[in-house]
């Protein structure tokens, strides 16, 4: 007994706190996932050892990154902006009554069912991000597990 409580106060005095990766804020966070997006886009040169992101990983790494470009702020507004431009496309009345569910249904189906290279799945997953977290109900999963990662980790 006297082992077990001397190893968890050894523990204690070695553990790094509630920061795995340090300090680094949702700021930090959106400019790392944007240089792995374009780092994992951009094509491998021949002779060369490089990862390439599947058009898949892509996506998802789109929807990470754009829901940290909402919570960052600052200049990562952006991603929000495109989302709200693209909504509004379908949301304005030229498509009769659409909502942000509808879009939502759209940006889903053109992930789910188009195959594209990794650079447009990854734009398609910023639109995303930012449709999804407006349309809540079920769209807003994804946000709420990016987000619930991101603090568990405790990056934010």
């Amino acid at each position: 007994m006297i082992e077990h409580i001397q190893s968890i106060q050894l523990a204690a005095e070695f553990s790094v706190g509630d920061r795995v990766a340090g300090t680094v804020g949702m700021g930090g966070l959106a400019t790392a996932l944007t240089v792995v997006m374009v780092a994992g886009i951009k094509e491998p040169k021949k002779g060369k050892i490089r990862k390439k992101l599947e058009p898949n990983q892509a996506a998802v790494l789109g929807v990470a990154a754009g829901t940290c470009y909402m919570t960052a702020g600052s200049i990562w507004t952006v991603g929000g902006a495109l989302s709200d431009g693209f909504a509004q496309i379908f949301t304005n009345g030229g498509f009769g009554t659409a909502g942000m569910g509808a879009v939502s249904l759209i940006l889903g189906a053109v992930l789910y069912f188009r195959e594209m290279r990794p650079g447009a799945m990854a734009f398609t997953g910023v639109l995303a991000a930012g449709v999804w977290a407006q349309a809540g109900g079920i769209w807003g999963l994804p946000q709420a597990l990016v987000l619930t990662g991101v603090h568990a980790a405790g990056m934010a």
